[in-house]
């Protein structure tokens, strides 16, 4: 692990490992999926791309994350038990989400209509999702 120092205040010195340094600094990017194991390989190719990531596999969940966290991206599957992607995304945009979205789904037909009807949404990606477009996306979101 890679450490360097960080000056607080001109006066205090800490040396922090820089997966904390991620953790203190980088934008927020919180993948919303019911895959737990996608959402895990997510999460950790997006960290060891050095972005800051988590997941929450129960999309109602999600809802409170987003409104208290507010991320500055989030990665929603449009399928999902309980509340649907799309509509995931209704609601915190209708609290006053204004981040970037992303959604993704394994359904092609799904892909094409949120392709179609998308407002407010940056890209429909089709699983399984391509990690350089992801990559690609996100580094256009978060720059």
């Amino acid at each position: 692990m890679i450490g360097f120092t960080k000056v607080f205040a001109k006066e205090t010195v800490k040396t922090i490992e820089y997966a904390e340094y991620i953790e203190y600094t980088a934008p927020h990017i919180l993948i919303v999926d019911d895959e737990v194991l996608l959402c895990k390989e997510l999460v950790q190719y997006l960290r060891w791309r050095g972005h800051r990531a988590n997941y929450q596999s129960d999309p109602a969940e999600s809802v409170a994350i987003i409104e208290r966290e507010k991320p500055q991206a989030i990665l929603v599957d449009i399928n999902m038990q309980g509340l649907n992607g799309t509509r995931l995304v209704e609601i915190v945009q209708n609290l006053g989400y204004n981040g970037a979205v992303l959604l993704m789904s394994a359904d092609p037909h799904a892909v094409f209509r949120a392709n179609t009807e998308k407002a407010n949404v940056l890209c429909v990606l089709e699983k399984p999702i391509p990690m350089a477009a992801l990559e690609r996306y996100v580094r256009a979101v978060l720059v």
